[in-house]
């Protein structure tokens, strides 16, 4: 897992990957928001009217609350002005010089207010012709009088049509998200969709830095979320249930790599519309970005991972396989000391070992390992000290102590010392850290695992999972060396045969069952 540092001065092009997420005024919870994983969040929307200026922003209570909790995790917030129906203001704004610089200025009022970075416009869409020609004025001067400020300009476009956007606002504007999405009432936001879009704003000139592919977290035609269609029963890898057309993981991941290979970032309509935990679109967003480059937001717990903790005895923390109070006694990192790190939202993160979640036990007393779910003793703080090493920290404001060893685990050290420093690694066949006494598969054999390995191209890989759950389906993904996703099966049996058509060269295959993760290399010949 990389550590990267966001600097916190960026050009106004801002050449890091942006990961972009809307937040509307009517849905969602500030305190749901996924920060670590997000460059920008856009509140939307403020309503222009025509002589330039705007109504009253809804909840600016939760705009406000927003900024301060995005701010605090190095994240920018602009405000999406429009919208939908609330564009009709923008007819009288663009067609007067006054007016124009009436909104300029009161957007700079606006943004200057709620410590905004910047201003999100989504107009949907001025007419061709003068309209356009106008809007292209408005857009520039909007975009001197932010940018003379020190903040964004930004604009929303429609996903492959555009005679509308002259191109003079591709110079104007720091970027573009395009909304590759609602392309009819049920395949409305395919892969192929956004392969056309993002070829079309390409093709116009807009360049590769500026342009941000966008994703819906939300089906056609019913307009269910994902997370509806999740609590209903639909496949999180799949794009289809009962005549609903939704972007599932792979193609939420499959668009990523997109927007790698030809954009600046990725956009998704909108955040509330997600689920927490391991099938969470802003996290599968953020495995890909990981992945490929390192340069997305700060990642600072290596989510999704199965890793060891190791006090500064030189032993390993043990769950004790939830019978009794946690220790950090062991020598060789097994089963009962291997954890799940988890997104508990906020920055926040859980530790889940058989099953089990570790509790801090609020510090009155010491920690176990015998949650069945993640509530608030369940849940730290990630926080990585200058010499590399880790501590956690319980929502009761207190740190995680090893004891040295010589006693039960405790959550009730008021500063950071030795004993609450733990170095981890990642159970992997593939990372840098890794405990070769701790891999989650064995080749071959009934314990779980891929065999053979190395594999021929044209035969098959047989995948066995370990400590397979017949109550919970078995996802398994097959990826090239970069994370990029180039296949994914479902079984509800423990056993699958996975066909090898790729390539010779190094592959990482991914299992998942009943919460767990596994990950092994596998050699294609």
């Amino acid at each position: 897992m990389l550590l990267v540092l966001l600097s916190s001065l960026m050009t106004p092009a801002e050449a890091q990957f942006k990961v972009v997420g809307y937040l509307p005024t009517w849905a969602g919870s500030v305190s749901d928001i996924q920060f670590s994983k997000l460059t920008h969040v856009n509140y939307a929307f403020l309503i222009p009217t025509s002589n330039g200026g705007y109504q009253s922003i809804e909840n600016p209570s939760k705009l406000q609350s927003l900024v301060t909790a995005a701010h605090a995790n190095g994240v920018k917030v602009l405000v999406s002005v429009g919208g939908g129906g609330g564009g009709d203001g923008f007819h009288g704004i663009v067609a007067s010089a006054t007016n124009r610089v009436n909104f300029a200025n009161n957007m700079l009022a606006f943004a200057n207010q709620y410590n905004l970075d910047g201003i999100d416009i989504d107009w949907e869409y001025p007419s061709d012709g003068t309209e356009a020609n106008n809007f292209l004025l408005m857009m520039q001067q909007l975009s001197a009088t932010m940018h003379n400020n020190g903040k964004l300009c930004t604009i929303a476009v429609i996903g492959n049509y555009g005679t509308h956007i002259v191109t003079g606002v591709f110079d104007t504007v720091d970027y573009l998200t395009i909304m590759a999405y609602d392309d009819n009432d049920y395949q409305h936001s395919t892969y192929n969709l956004a392969v056309e879009c993002m070829n079309y704003w390409r093709g116009r000139g807009v360049p590769a830095a500026k342009a941000i592919l966008g994703v819906p977290f939300y089906c056609r035609p019913t307009w269910e979320t994902y997370a509806q269609l999740l609590a209903q029963g639909a496949d999180p890898y799949s794009d289809t249930y009962n005549g609903k057309g939704y972007n599932g993981i792979t193609t939420i991941k499959n668009k990523t790599n997109l927007a790698f290979d030809q954009g600046g970032g990725i956009m998704m309509w909108e955040l509330s519309g997600d689920v927490s935990g391991q099938y969470s679109l802003v996290s599968a967003i953020h495995e890909v970005v990981v992945n490929r480059s390192g340069s997305g937001p700060v990642v600072t717990a290596p989510i999704g991972k199965t890793i060891w903790l190791q006090g500064n005895n030189a032993l390993y923390v043990s769950s004790e396989n939830g019978t009794k109070a946690m220790n950090c006694n062991r020598t060789v990192p097994q089963g009962w000391e291997q954890f799940i790190v988890g997104d508990a939202g906020n920055g926040k993160v859980t530790l889940q070992s058989m099953n089990k979640f570790v509790s801090s036990e609020n510090g009155a007393q010491a920690m176990t390992c015998n949650r069945a779910t993640a509530q608030g003793w369940e849940q730290f703080d990630w926080l990585v000290n200058a010499d590399s090493t880790i501590s956690l920290r319980g929502n009761n404001g207190l740190y995680v102590s090893s004891e040295n060893g010589a006693q039960a685990m405790n959550c009730n050290r008021t500063s950071i010392q030795g004993w609450e420093k733990f170095k981890y690694g990642i159970v992997t066949a593939t990372g840098t850290r890794v405990a070769t006494a701790a891999l989650n598969f064995v080749t071959g054999g009934t314990q779980g695992g891929i065999y053979p390995n190395p594999v021929q191209k044209g035969s098959a890989l047989t995948v066995t999972v370990k400590q397979y759950n017949a109550n919970a389906p078995v996802h398994v993904t097959v990826m090239d060396i970069t994370g990029k996703t180039l296949a994914q099966y479902k079984t509800g049996t423990g056993t699958i045969n996975i066909p090898v058509k790729y390539l010779p060269g190094t592959y990482l295959v991914k299992i998942e069952n009943a919460g767990n993760s596994y990950v092994q290399k596998v050699i294609v010949k």
